[in-house]
């Protein structure tokens, strides 16, 4: 706890608390995934018809948590809360077919889920290479 408060109480000042939800910035809105970390949040991007779901580490192992969604890991701070936030924002991705990007997640880490059994599948966005200038 003294480490927390050494780096939060200097920037507390710089700090935004929003609600699941919100849209606290243009094209920006908080989705609550608490449970990995307190107040562990996800976020949807926006801008015009187009929609990108950041839900950060909410999977941290892009294996075991997409396909059993509901293991408790032992590094989630309130492993229970977290199994139950991953499955609830996995099942909005999938029924809306979202495209999300996760750090976990192999290169490019852009795709979209969909439900499998009783848990999800990932399925990596295709590659476009451009022509690069010689």
């Amino acid at each position: 706890m003294k480490g927390a408060r050494r780096y939060f109480v200097p920037n507390q000042a710089r700090m935004m608390v929003f609600k699941d939800g919100e849209a606290f910035l243009p094209g920006l809105q908080a989705m609550s995934a608490p449970g990995h970390t307190i107040g562990h949040t996800a976020f949807m991007v926006t801008s015009g018809n187009d929609a990108l779901a950041v839900i950060r580490d909410l999977t941290h192992h892009h294996v075991i948590l997409l396909e059993t969604p509901l293991t408790e890991f032992a590094f989630d701070s309130d492993p229970s809360q977290s199994a139950q936030a991953r499955v609830r924002r996995l099942d909005m991705l999938a029924a809306q077919r979202l495209p999300m990007i996760a750090y976990p997640v192999p290169w490019p880490g852009i795709g979209h889920v969909e439900r499998a059994g009783e848990g999800f599948r990932h399925h990596p966005a295709p590659m476009i290479l451009q022509d690069l200038p010689a």
